[in-house]
């Protein structure tokens, strides 16, 4: 993430990028939906945002049978 790197709006840009077996299968790079006054609050949505994707993700592969047994985070 970034602190107000929009100009005009002043919101931060929130971006993850998961992988499965060097595979990129989920990845967003998009606005935030508020202003933060604070770089620990935009690091905070950031967190957040991507953690509920990868809780979905892991769902959906337990789902199709593919048990991811580490998880690394960069």
């Amino acid at each position: 993430s970034d602190m107000a790197g929009d100009v005009d709006s002043r919101r931060s840009t929130t971006g993850y990028i998961y992988t499965v077996g060097g595979t990129a299968v989920s990845w967003i790079s998009r606005l935030q939906k508020l202003v933060a006054l604070s770089t620990t609050k935009v690091e905070y949505v950031a967190a957040t945002e991507a953690s509920k994707e990868m809780i979905w993700l892991q769902q959906l592969l337990e789902e199709l049978g593919h048990k991811e047994e580490e998880c690394t985070v960069a």
